[in-house]
């Protein structure tokens, strides 16, 4: 598998939790106003740090990824995840339909979970446990693949947050846990935003060797 291939996986499965932002009707899901999230996970020996910081109780979010030196941070505007290159000022649009990097593949609001919601998604609470020093509530569910069909996840849930996910699918198990969680801290509104004057480009697919 080419290295591009593994950011491509990487990229994806950290994006899976990332909230899609509807402009018309934004809703509060954290129920704390800002914070900065550090998640590790181990990929085929590669360490992949990533950092999602949000603010407005989670109406605003960016997520900055680093695998092996390969850095971006990427956002999401109006439903679309955007790779933002802050150094180079460029900007890159993932298609719809792959997947995290169409917008939010599971759009669950922890913070409003209803029956309904429970039973559409097929999540069922199954303990307690303290991830980073924050008492979680632990929840198994299904999701969609990123390859199509559905593959099971269990994640940590503190106030609306991911403090850990462990999901299986056709690459085997891929799980991130919260290293480091800061509550209510103050967020630069630029981390939010494209760099002036970048307009995002399309994903050109054939520069990852036509696919997986």
């Amino acid at each position: 598998m080419k290295f591009r291939n593994l950011f491509l996986m990487a990229f994806a499965a950290v994006s899976s939790f990332a909230v899609a932002q509807d402009a018309k009707e934004p809703e509060a899901i954290y129920a704390c106003k800002s914070g900065i999230v550090t998640m590790e996970m181990d990929m085929m020996g590669n360490k992949i740090v990533t950092q999602t910081y949000f603010d407005d109780f989670g109406r605003k979010t960016a997520t900055v990824n680093d695998f092996g030196g390969m850095k971006s941070r990427s956002i999401v505007i109006n439903g679309e995840t955007i790779m933002v290159n802050d150094e180079q000022k460029t900007a890159t649009k993932f298609p719809a339909g792959m997947g995290g990097f169409g917008g939010n593949r599971n759009s669950v609001n922890f913070t409003k979970l209803t029956k309904e919601v429970m039973d559409a998604n097929k999540i069922k609470e199954v303990g307690k446990e303290k991830i980073a020093d924050k008492e979680c509530t632990v929840y198994e569910m299904e999701v969609a693949g990123m390859m199509g069909g559905t593959q099971k996840t269990k994640v940590w849930i503190y106030k609306g947050i991911t403090l850990k996910s462990s999901t299986e699918s056709d690459f085997g198990t891929m799980e991130q846990v919260c290293s480091k969680f800061e509550e209510n801290v103050e967020i630069q509104a630029s981390m939010f935003t494209l760099p002036e004057g970048v307009e995002p480009q399309e994903m050109d697919m054939n520069m990852f060797g036509g696919g997986f």
